[in-house]
């Protein structure tokens, strides 16, 4: 009995129930108390302090996104927007090995590591520097410091294997240049231990070697070109303590292929290793095929793979001093590299030995992981609008002036002085078969919105939103009953969280209610300047969603509402005491 003497705090009456277990849909009512789902269905005259209509709703357990970058955001937005308009209601933070802890209380190690997150995630420094405190030093203290946070959704996180080796190593060229004595390496082993104790979920790292944006003062990251021995000594820590994952971004489609790193991990955790990250292209559709025969060959071996996709209809818009996805190439990132200094950059652009270097490199492969190819980003800004190249792709506008798409592109950043902005095509293959064929596999996990990450020219937050509303909804490729068990129940299990991602009773009350008709986003993104320090961002809205609830409180209302409430918490693995 609810505190006023109701039987319920919340009753959710007349929805369609998808519990997120992948069984058949049923319209029933749904009691919640103290946080949790109390009673499905046999309430018959029972009384709640709030009763839902949610008659021709959808009821389904908020989203899991098991791949976001708000270990920052967490700090100014409670609600982790755009993702927690969309229902996203856990996040994962600390992926791809990138994070705040454990730090040294130095400030110059401090900077470095809000500037290796500008650089590889896009989260501005200024930002940064406002809102972090940085009053910890070990995970388990930064833990600590989010737990206290008022958050209106749930956050687990991995230990960032960037900021493990960093700290323990003494610096990034440390860390990325050498291999760690046996002395740092049993200390790096105590740490993780320490870290899965107090909630880590894991521990997450990438290993792409150079062919990739995550640079630091032009040079890889520590893990990106660090020994993997690092990592599969860690990997032991898992298997003696039988808790954890592993979260490993080791694949590019058409550039990296190292997947016999996470093959080896799970070989010696004997825990799930989520390997990152399939995404889909049409002119390579073999590339899928390739990741999904990898699953299941591992399968077969008794190994507890999965592969994080990137897959939904997306786009990126972006000014040009934002972008930094070409970077993945050397020449690209020569101009980069130049950040606001304008007139280095028009030199650069006008220099015509440097144009043949990026003609050499721009083929369709070369760009597939590198933002795509110019000829299909559209110019949408410049500083005088009325520019009939503006509304126009470069291909076409290559092509009225007969001359080669790079010199088209490079031009317009001539004549903007570098103010210009663009929009990408679609980001990966709109062909739904080819979507319906990855994600029927069941070691398939749906996203990643990397959400908190490259805001100012990308917001995935609308991953879940869009496959329910295209893959379902429209293609009728897939049940509303599956997509929403890709979202929660299946990354809960793959995380050790117990009792989350279905709608059964005892089972935390993270809930969705959406009406079919009307769920959708829009095609293009708000831009809002609401970060710490001025910076702004790029965000987008939700269509649809009525309501969001999490841990038993409603955060959102329709329309993008917040209540206000910040019940989230911080989740932790099985393993965790």
């Amino acid at each position: 009995m609810s505190s006023n003497g109701a039987d319920y705090d919340v009753i959710i009456k007349g929805g369609t129930l998808i519990d997120g277990t992948n069984t058949p849909r049923k319209v029933t009512d749904i009691g919640i108390r103290n946080g949790k789902v109390a009673r499905v269905g046999g309430l018959g005259a029972a009384t709640a302090t709030r009763v839902v209509d949610a008659a021709g709703r959808i009821v389904s357990p908020g989203v899991i996104d098991v791949h976001t970058h708000y270990d920052a955001a967490i700090f100014w937005d409670p609600y982790c927007t755009p993702s927690g308009y969309h229902g996203m209601t856990t996040a994962v933070v600390s992926n791809c090995g990138f994070g705040f802890a454990p730090c040294k209380q130095d400030r110059a190690t401090q900077e470095r590591y809000m500037g290796m997150m500008e650089t590889t995630e896009q989260i501005p420094t200024a930002a940064l520097r406002e809102a972090l405190p940085f009053t910890w030093e070990s995970f388990p203290e930064w833990l600590e410091v989010v737990r206290g946070l008022g958050k209106g959704v749930n956050v687990a996180s991995y230990v960032p294997l960037n900021s493990l080796m960093i700290f323990v190593m003494g610096s990034v060229e440390d860390a990325r240049d050498r291999l760690p004595t046996e002395a740092e390496l049993a200390e790096m082993k105590r740490l993780l231990r320490e870290a899965l104790t107090a909630g880590a979920v894991g521990f997450a790292f990438s290993k792409l070697n150079d062919f990739n944006s995550h640079k630091d003062h032009g040079n890889p990251m520590p893990t990106d070109a660090a020994d993997e021995s690092t990592a599969y000594a860690l990997a032991e820590v898992l298997r003696e303590m039988d808790c954890g994952i592993i979260q490993a971004l080791v694949d590019l489609p058409m550039a990296i292929d190292n997947n016999h790193i996470a093959e080896k991990l799970a070989r010696i955790s004997g825990r799930p290793v989520v390997q990152n990250i399939l995404v889909p292209f049409d002119h390579i559709p073999g590339e899928v095929d390739r990741v999904l025969n990898w699953l299941d060959r591992c399968e077969e071996q008794g190994l507890d793979c999965y592969s994080q996709a990137l897959a939904f209809r997306t786009w990126q818009e972006s000014r040009l001093l934002d972008w930094n996805t070409w970077d993945i190439h050397p020449v690209f990132a020569e101009f980069s590299a130049l950040d606001d200094d304008i007139e280095a950059r028009l030199v650069k652009a006008a220099d015509p030995d440097w144009r043949e270097r990026v003609k050499h490199v721009h083929t369709i492969d070369n760009m597939t992981a590198a933002g795509g190819l110019l000829d299909h980003l559209k110019l949408i800004a410049m500083p005088d609008n009325s520019d009939p190249r503006v509304g126009k792709f470069f291909g076409e506008i290559a092509a009225e002036r007969g001359i080669d798409v790079v010199d088209a592109f490079f031009d317009a950043v001539i004549d903007s002085r570098c103010d210009m902005d663009f929009r990408t095509l679609q980001s990966m293959s709109q062909d739904p078969a080819l979507f319906e064929k990855m994600y029927k596999h069941p070691r398939v996990i749906a996203g990643t919105s990397d959400g908190g990450a490259h805001i100012r020219f990308f917001s995935g937050a609308n991953f879940s939103t869009d496959l329910l509303q295209w893959l379902a909804l429209e293609e009728k490729r897939f049940t509303l009953e599956e997509l929403h068990h890709k979202f929660s129940m299946l990354p809960a299990r793959i995380l050790g969280l117990a009792d989350r991602g279905a709608l059964l009773p005892g089972f935390a009350a993270d809930v969705m209610v959406y009406n079919p008709e009307e769920l959708g986003y829009p095609d293009h993104y708000d831009v809002l300047t609401d970060l710490p320090g001025g910076e702004f961002r790029r965000v987008i809205p939700a269509h649809g969603i009525d309501l969001v609830m999490v841990n038993g409180e409603v955060t959102f209302e329709a329309g993008m509402k917040s209540t206000g409430a910040t019940p989230g918490r911080v989740l932790v693995s099985a393993g965790a005491t």
